[in-house]
This record gives structure tokens, sequence and C-alpha cells, in this order.
């Protein structure tokens, strides 16, 4: 599991004073680069090898200022051309859950515009990352 601290901003709250729900995709996102940036040797946007394609996210506790959570991820499922990241977005000093979710990746090549099948080496990465 890759964990990826959250700085909550001002303009991530509504006017109840919690984060607003579509901040948190933002949350995934930065898991998800973390993830690219612990097994990826990316110079260019096209050398991201993967587009999303589904997002699907269960609110479980509102986060409010001062909260201090971080973004878990990790690979729940492999497929032939796609894959399924499993997210949490936690609170350590609470011990608590704030969402669960869950996105789909398709392997894709950028520079001729189409999925692919996910190469072996790329496999072993996702098998690496996944939850047993």
């Amino acid at each position: 599991m890759i964990s990826a601290p959250i700085q909550i901003r001002f303009n991530d709250m509504d006017p109840m004073r919690r984060v607003n729900n579509a901040s948190y995709s933002s949350y995934l996102e930065i898991a998800r680069l973390r993830f690219c940036k612990q097994y990826l040797q990316i110079e260019h946007l096209e050398d991201i090898p993967f587009v999303l394609a589904r997002v699907e996210m269960d609110l479980i506790a509102s986060v409010v200022p001062g909260d201090e959570i971080e973004a878990r991820i990790w690979v729940s499922k492999i497929g032939n051309t796609s894959w399924e990241f499993a997210y949490s977005i936690w609170n350590e000093s609470k011990k608590i859950e704030h969402v669960r979710a869950k996105t789909t990746q398709v392997y894709f090549d950028y520079r001729e515009g189409a999925k692919r099948t996910i190469p072996s080496d790329f496999r072993k990465i996702l098998e690496a990352e996944m939850e047993s």
C-alpha cells in the first residue's frame, strides 16, 4: 500500500465547513500520482501509461479543518487491459476512514491513441501493489 499525506486547502471546503465531496477526487489523484512517482519514469505527460475510466466513491465521514488525513492506494484487481485501484482516505489520529473508493484504469498509449494489453513488466508492478 502506498500512502500520500493530504494537505486540506481552504478551497476544498464547502459552506458547512467540511471538505466538499468534489475535492475527494483530487485526493485520489494525488495517490495515483504517488504511485506513478514510485514506479514509473515519467518525463512527459504522454508517458503515463493509463487513462482513468471509472471512479466510485463512498463518503463515510466528513473531513473538517484540522483533520490530518492521508490517501492510501493499492491494487485490488488486474485484468487484461485494465486494473482497479482501491483507496482509503484515512485519519490516523482519529482512527477513522473518511472515504472508500475504487477507480478503473485502462492501459493506454497516448501517442497511438489506443488501449493496449498490460505489458508483463507493468503487470509485475501492479501485482507487487496488490493487496492479498
